[in-house]
């Protein structure tokens, strides 16, 4: 699975000014700035989620383990060093091993997942972010029974959130929550299912994920409730009529889909999806002179979050500034503007 879904959880950024520049060989090819964010003693870093304001969640690791990360922008700005705090969760009067926050709304509320003291997993949903946090960990549970490894990946509102969990077998299931209510997400004829993120689009729920089938090859998923076999749509990401493996749809909105695939070389490159969904939509994107590249969400506005690895194998997170992805969009590279 994506290595996000099992390391790097993480303080206080270090924000280097970058540029997103696109191929000048492709039509419709513009630029657009990103800020690279990590810090100094981090091992590596990355960012999960992005809402409106342009609040960011992640995580990084450090020689003292792996920690939450919160970026709150000043008033008409975007996140900077001086606006970068760590985040370490605490439960039942223990701070969680691991802290890794996935996503964030507008109205206060983020979500992701924590180890606790005895080295167990779960997810946690909080309100009041960010100075007034009320926490409560999240484990699926059917008939009373409590499922193992819970992760939140997407949150949409309070009320309505999906993410993965493990069953008693060993088996990886998606799952969506509604005012409360948890629903099992499986894609027909796979071994393992995960709900990465969700929107609304004209009041319609649209859920998006990956699943590996029974080859162990990894595809991409949409769903509109209600779950059940004929919502799925599967897919695979399509480059220059190549399909392409290992894709992990992370992030959508209104108008485009977002991830990750990884190419016959082994490669991990970003992608982005106008919608709607169709083998023509792809178009991949790479942190220049990187060896690798995964987009990790994208907000109403089209600013995505991520990480790419630099040319001494160090991850670093990223966010893109404006102008924004949005309805006109060409294959791109993103560019070190030093």
């Amino acid at each position: 699975m994506k290595n996000s879904h099992t390391s790097t959880w993480a303080g206080v950024v270090h924000a280097l000014i970058c540029m997103l520049a696109f191929d000048p060989e492709v039509s419709w090819a513009r630029e657009v700035m990103f800020t690279s964010i990590d810090r100094p003693d981090a091992l590596n870093a990355e960012v999960y989620g992005i809402n409106s304001a342009g609040a960011l969640v992640g995580s990084f690791r450090d020689s003292g383990g792996s920690h939450g990360l919160i970026c709150i922008p000043s008033a008409g700005l975007r996140c900077a060093t001086d606006a970068a705090t760590t985040l370490d969760l605490w439960f039942e009067g223990s701070k969680a091993v691991s802290t890794q926050i996935h996503g964030l709304t507008s109205l206060g509320y983020i979500a992701g997942g924590v180890t606790d003291s005895r080295g167990e997993n779960h997810g946690f949903l909080c309100s009041g972010f960010p100075s007034h946090l009320r926490c409560q960990l999240i484990d699926v549970t059917f008939d009373q029974i409590r499922m193992s490894d819970t992760v939140i990946l997407g949150i949409h509102e309070q009320a309505l959130f999906v993410g993965s969990y493990r069953d008693s077998q060993g088996i990886i299931h998606g799952f969506i929550s509604k005012d409360g209510h948890i629903g099992r997400i499986d894609v027909p004829g796979a071994v393992s299912t995960v709900a990465s993120a969700l929107t609304t689009i004209n009041g319609i729920v649209t859920i998006v994920g990956f699943y590996v089938d029974r080859n162990f090859a990894m595809h991409g998923f949409a769903c509109s409730p209600p779950i059940e076999a004929r919502c799925f749509r599967t897919f695979d990401v399509v480059v220059n009529g190549i399909m392409q493996s290992m894709t992990q749809p992370m992030g959508i909105n209104r108008d485009n889909l977002v991830g990750s695939f990884r190419d016959s070389a082994g490669t991990d490159h970003g992608f982005s999806c106008q919608l709607p969904l169709n083998n023509g939509c792809f178009m991949q994107i790479d942190a220049l002179h990187a060896v690798g590249t995964q987009i990790n969400g994208i907000n109403e506005l089209g600013e995505l979050v991520g990480c790419y690895r630099d040319q001494s194998g160090k991850q670093r997170g990223f966010v893109t500034i404006s102008p924004s992805l949005g309805r006109e969009h060409a294959t791109g590279r993103m560019h070190n503007g030093h």
